[in-house]
């Protein structure tokens, strides 16, 4: 898969249909550039979420040391998953995407390594607002930049994660994937929201905690990472992250 919820989704339109199957082929090129750009710029909910979803992608596929083909265009692909972020999610019977909400989540996905402080509103609407695991791991991924780029963390968006994190009619799993964005935020609420968490019986939550302790809390708070650290079975997953971190 290259657009992830999007492959198979019906385009009655197409020159659309086409250009998805543009990017479900290709990596890069003109033909690449093209199609992207004719699905961003389509105007039409579905295909720009195709596009932000391909962007993401390609996003992911540099890690391996080829630059995303999209790159030159981020500024208008911030901008486009902003504007599906301002309309309501639709069901997956609405898009035709595999998953209910892959609008958002494609949107956000996108804005993982684009948003910036004006961002963290935005986002919290989702995290407020959303039930869908994939929704709420995408917009916690994204809080990174608004945090780590804010003088000061939004109040609004730490709320948020926190009433989440908190939220036990959500499995530990995605709790924890929102909690964890809470170790780039310097503040005495995501200290408070990540003791509680420490607390926890689930050893998920636990650790989660742990690695926003040890991540944004260290200096006054080893102590409860280290004791955390000695209670966990062997095998924990995740414990490999709070062990980099304590060697700091």
């Amino acid at each position: 898969m290259t657009t992830y919820y999007w492959d198979s989704t019906p385009l009655a339109d197409p020159e659309t249909a086409a250009a998805r199957d543009t990017l479900v082929r290709h990596s890069r090129g003109p033909e690449f550039t093209d199609a992207f750009l004719k699905l961003l710029r389509s105007g039409q909910r579905v295909p720009v979420a195709i596009a932000l979803a391909r962007y993401q992608y390609s996003e992911a596929e540099s890690r391996w040391g080829s630059d995303n083909p999209a790159e030159s265009v981020s500024a208008e692909v911030l901008d486009r998953a902003r504007a599906l972020l301002s309309y309501p999610p639709m069901k997956a019977f609405e898009s035709g995407a595999t998953r209910d909400e892959a609008d958002h989540a494609s949107a956000l996905s996108a804005m993982m390594n684009l948003a910036d402080v004006r961002d963290a509103d935005l986002i919290a609407n989702v995290i407020e607002r959303s039930s869908e695991p994939e929704v709420l791991a995408a917009a916690s991924m994204a809080a990174h930049r608004p945090f780590e780029l804010a003088e000061v963390p939004n109040p609004r968006l730490v709320e948020a994660i926190g009433r989440r994190a908190t939220d036990e009619s959500l499995g530990p799993d995605i709790r924890a994937e929102v909690l964890r964005a809470l170790g780039y935020a310097h503040c005495a609420r995501g200290l408070e929201i990540a003791l509680g968490l420490a607390e926890s019986c689930d050893v998920t939550l636990q650790v989660a905690a742990a690695q926003v302790l040890a991540a944004a809390h260290l200096a006054t708070h080893r102590d409860v990472v280290e004791r955390l650290r000695a209670s966990w079975p062997e095998g924990t997953i995740d414990v490999g992250n709070v062990d980099i971190l304590l060697q700091w």
